[in-house]
């Protein structure tokens, strides 16, 4: 172990050198470097240990020098660790997540809100087909852009007579991020909050746990009774890119 803190501090050395354009330090044998532009040192360690359990080398992250160092095993085991490592560096995707609130009436009266439009048409589809509410209307939407592993915004919708306004908040926790090439959505937590005009202590909440969401699907959760003859519902899409 003392020879790896050694082998660390004199990689970073020599680094620091390079940048001073001094005479670049040689790397004992058997050692690699690979020193990544995506990765982050928050998800460096992980990655390290992932790679180090596929191939036969050892692989630690210096971050001081921001760099991997790969040592041991033959110089094949080594070009395997770095064409692993690649796979790891590549961008982060990004990541809309749409939170589009239903308003759902038994009335025949149209509920406050507009039109439902024709791409939540599959999601409206769904909802008649297990419940008995006459007509649908979109209230609201939102549009998060999912960054880092968790958060929150809080948005108000007016009301039509003047009351107070309805106060929602929106959270999210990810579930290990979204792999590069995939168009899947992982959520360990959805949280969804509204407090009501009639009162600050009138609040309804969902929170549902392991959400899933594939691009094009549309998720219908919830609901929340917000009169005597309207329900809320949530339809939830992503768009990875």
């Amino acid at each position: 172990m003392r020879a790896i803190v050694v082998l660390f501090t004199l990689f970073s050395l020599g680094l620091a050198g390079h940048a001073q354009t001094q005479p670049e330090m040689k790397l004992p044998a058997g050692v690699t470097v690979y020193q990544p532009q995506n990765i982050t040192p928050e998800k460096a360690r992980d990655v390290a240990n992932s790679v180090a359990s596929m191939a036969s080398v050892m692989v630690n992250w210096d971050g001081v020098a921001h760099a991997f160092v790969l040592h041991g095993g033959r110089p094949e085991d080594r070009d395997v660790a770095v064409a692993l490592l690649k796979r790891f560096d590549v961008p982060e995707p990004k990541v809309d997540l749409t939170v589009s609130m239903i308003r759902a009436s038994l009335s025949a009266a149209a509920p406050q809100g507009t039109p439902v439009p024709a791409d939540l048409k599959a999601a409206i589809d769904e909802m008649k087909g297990a419940f008995n509410y006459e007509r649908y209307s979109l209230w609201d939407a939102i549009i998060l852009h999912l960054q880092g592993n968790n958060g929150e915004t809080r948005e108000i919708i007016p009301t039509d007579n003047g009351s107070p306004p309805y106060i929602y908040t929106v959270g999210y926790h990810l579930s290990g991020g979204v792999q590069p090439g995939s168009k899947t959505v992982n959520l360990a937590v959805f949280t969804f909050s509204m407090k009501m005009p009639q009162g600050p202590d009138v609040e309804s909440h969902i929170t549902t746990s392991d959400v899933t969401i594939h691009e094009g699907q549309k998720l219908v959760i919830g609901k929340i009774r917000l009169t005597a003859k309207e329900d809320l519902f949530l339809v939830l899409t992503t768009k990875v890119y």
